[in-house]
Order: structure tokens, then sequence, then C-alpha cells
């Protein structure tokens, strides 16, 4: 294991933190938020001295480095960055314990949205201004930030994009990482520029638009608002809603779409199936809300449409407490939860593609038994899928149900009724932010136990590595054998 060159890599990433938590500055002094002065430059000079002292103080061969180095680093980084994010809530005393602002760092770095605070609007505006950047910086992280911003991890940046679909192919933009991560970079950009800009156009102020057009592009949740996006006016809601869903989709899928390349998006199954989903269960919750609550017709809409992109895409806003609505209707929001957004987006949750994946390979099985000589093949997006791979995301969905299963069972041992232990685990390991019983979208996590915020913070880190990338480096023999790479 090359100890220097993870040291020297971590402390790049304390650099990069260090430059985008400065800009925390601009708005405390925009608005007169002098107490704040001292804990932004406590928290800015330590993640930056760190740093500086990481790189310049290690020096590494480049030819000993092995895939091992680049996993640990990935895993290592994110607690890093966890603990790097939590300095201005606490160092501030906004959030007095230091494990409630680690839960908040790494909730808005894994872009869950999940929040301890009971009043948000209490907060002075640049700590909520780092508070939304923090969904910014995880949601394109997620996707390009290590190739992006390290071209020393070479191949890993594709490695790590690639592992979102488990084996399946992933299609690049281009043959070299640091074109992908160009055209990625410039898309995710894009997208928020155009949000900021269609927001304000609403009637948001430039701050209001920039944290909320940050919490939506990253899929994240976190709002400025103890209402959420509720607080503001139907085309808000309608706008951040399209953003939401366009969030939730493939990344790559955007790029074909801007050079004309449609017939991408008309093929790729997982996006129809996407789309589908949002669709029908609008449709099914706008009915039962409109029969059983004699909603008008345009907010039955609205809101079923704005609550079921915002949790198929892992956001996790919310215009209203869906628990309130009848029983059918957020059970079906609750059945999002275990399906997420799709591949290569900044979504979190299983992903929509790995459903597809296994129900054909399941489907391809059952058929096998009738005609064992037959010759099946599994296609996605009109390429073929080899039966290890789709045994991998198989695999992966079986690990998915194990964790949640195990995490419930901890977060029960702690008192909490079955559908708040439930709604716990499932919102912060698929990146949801609100769950189900007392810690739906009207409430928050400030009533769990110590203990219970340090395994769902765990737990984010988890679901956000997807999986495998985080439990690879528990396994024995990923210590004892040489990963090539």
């Amino acid at each position: 294991m090359n100890i220097a060159y993870i040291i020297n890599a971590i402390g790049r990433i304390s650099i990069v933190i260090a430059l985008f938590m400065s800009t925390c500055v601009l708005w405390a002094i925009y608005y007169s938020e002098t107490h704040v002065y001292f804990p932004l430059g406590i928290s800015i000079f330590i993640s930056l001295v760190l740093g500086i002292i990481m790189v310049f103080g290690t020096h590494y061969s480049s030819k000993n480095i092995n895939l091992k180095d680049k996993y640990i680093i990935v895993v290592v980084s994110w607690l890093f960055i966890g603990v790097l994010g939590a300095l201005p809530y606490y160092i501030s005393g906004n959030i007095p314990s230091f494990i409630d602002a680690m839960f908040e760092s790494l909730s808005g770095f894994s872009t869950t949205g999940s929040t301890i605070l009971t009043d948000i609007e209490a907060l002075p505006r640049s700590i909520l201004y780092w508070r939304s950047l923090t969904h910014w910086i995880g949601g394109m992280g997620i996707i390009v930030l290590v190739i992006a911003v390290f071209p020393m991890f070479k191949t890993i940046g594709y490695q790590m994009f690639s592992l979102e679909a488990s084996g399946l192919l992933n299609q690049k933009l281009k043959p070299r990482t640091s074109d992908i991560a160009k055209r990625l970079w410039s898309i995710y950009i894009g997208l928020t520029v155009i949000l900021v800009g269609l927001l304000m156009w609403g009637g948001m102020d430039f701050y209001e638009s920039l944290c909320h057009s940050f919490g939506t592009i990253a899929t994240g949740g976190f709002s400025t608002k103890n209402s959420s996006v509720g607080f503001y006016s139907p085309y808000i809601q309608y706008v951040i809603t399209i953003f939401m869903l366009l969030s939730g989709m493939n990344f790559t899928l955007h790029y074909f779409l801007i050079k004309g390349n449609f017939k991408r998006l008309y093929v790729n199954s997982e996006l129809r199936l996407y789309l589908s989903i949002i669709a029908v269960v609008t449709l099914i919750i706008s009915a039962v809300l409109i029969v059983e609550q004699n909603y008008d017709t345009e907010l039955a809409f609205r809101e079923s449409f704005f609550q079921v992109v915002s949790m198929l895409t892992t956001t996790g806003y919310a215009t209203t407490d869906y628990l309130l609505w009848p029983t059918q209707a957020w059970i079906l929001i609750f059945g999002l939860m275990f399906i997420g957004g799709c591949v290569g987006s900044t979504a979190g949750g299983v992903k929509v593609i790995r459903h597809v994946v296994a129900f054909k390979y399941l489907k391809k099985q059952l058929s096998l038994l009738v005609h064992p000589n037959a010759i099946k093949v599994i296609k996605i997006n009109q390429r073929s899928v080899q039966d290890n791979q789709a045994i991998t995301i198989i695999v992966f969905i079986m690990f998915y149900i194990i964790i949640f299963a195990i995490g419930v069972f901890i977060m029960s041992i702690m008192g909490l009724d079955l559908q708040t232990a439930m709604g716990s685990v499932i919102s912060t390991m698929g990146s949801f932010g609100p769950g189900i019983g007392t810690v739906g979208p009207a409430a928050n996590f400030a009533h769990i136990p110590d203990v219970g915020k340090i395994v769902l913070t765990l737990l984010m880190v988890i679901g956000r590595l997807e999986i495998f990338t985080f439990m690879i480096i528990l396994t024995p023999d990923f210590w004892k054998k040489q990963i090539s790479n």
C-alpha cells in the first residue's frame, strides 16, 4: 500500500474543499454576518493548511501505485470530506454536537438531504449556502470529481464511473477519461446555470435560486426554507420538478441530446422505464387524491408529480407531507425508495437499470427451465449483457436488501418504531432525505440517538459509493493480495 500516494491524494481533496468553502465568505460579507467570519476563516484555514502539508510533505513513485490504493483513497476521502464539511457547522456553534455536524455534512456531500436541523431558517445564510454547496460538490463528485480533479488517478476515474452500472457497458463520450470529465462538467454546470435563471425569472432572488439549483441538479434536497419547496409558487415547483427529472437521467444522454442524437434516447430502455414509472405513479396518486381527499385536479397532479419525481430521483424536496395522504398513496412513495434514478446520474438508490437487468435475467432463467436448449440473450440498449454481469447486478440488489435489513434491526433495538427504523435506513442508504415514520418530510433526524446517527451516516457513504466500492475494502483478500490495475 502506497501511504504517501494516499495522503497526497487526500491532501488535494482537502485543498479543493477549502477553495469551495472560501466562497461562503462572500455571502457572509454580503449579508453582514460578521459573527461567522471567524468560524468560516478557521474552517478554511484548517482545510487549506492540512491539504498543503499533506500534498507537499509527501513524495511517491507512480510505479508503486495499484488499484488497492485508489479504492482506499475513494472511501477514505468521503469520510475525510465529511469531517472538513462539518467544521463550519461545529465551529460556528450552529450545530454544537460534532456527531450532528458530521451527519449534516455527509448528508450534504452524499446528496442525501436528511437533516438534524429543527429550524433551518435560523442559520446564517452563509452557513446555509455551504450546506447547499456540499450537495453540488457531492453530486458532481460521484460522476466526475475523481476524473477531473485528479489526473494522477489515471484509469480509476472511468472505473468509478463504470462501477455505477456494476459491469454493464456504459456509453463513453470520448475514449479519454479527461474528455468525459470536461463534457460532464459542462453539462452539470450548464443545467445549474439554466435553472438559476429560470428560478430567478419566477421571483426567487439570486441566493435562493443558487442554493435550490445546487440541491436540484445534485438531487440533494437541502432547502433554505423550513417548508422546503412548498414555500414557493407553483411555477417554481414545476420548474424544479422538471430539473429533478433531468438530473435523475443518465448524464451521457444529455450529451447525446445536445448533439442531436435523439435515437440514443429512444432506444434507452432505462430511460423509458424511468419515465414510465414517473407517469404511472403520478397518475395513480393524483387519482387517489382527487377521489379520496377531494383535491383540485391541478393541485393533485402538481403535488403528486413533484413528490414522485423528488423521491424517484432521491432528491428529497417536498411540497407537502405525503404521510398525510391516503395509505395507498404514501406506500407508493415508499416503494419508489427501492428503485432510485438512472445510472450515470446524480441520483442514488438501486437504480432503474439494475431492476431491468434483474427482471430480464430472472425471466431468462424461467424460460430456460421450460426450454433448456434454447439460446437466450439479454439485451440492454441494443447491447448484450453477459450472465456474469447480470449475476453481479442481482448480488448487488441482494447486498442492498441485506444491508437495509441489518440497518433496520440496529435502529429498532435503539427504540425506534418499525416505520421510523425502515424510513431512516432506506432514506439515508438510498440518498432520499425524508423517509416515513418520525423522519418523514415534515420531521427531521434530530431525535435519533447519537449511535443511530453514526450508523445512518455510515449508510450514507455506503449507499453513495454503490456498496461494492465500500464493501471491498472490508474483505480479507483486499488486504492480503495485490490488486492489479
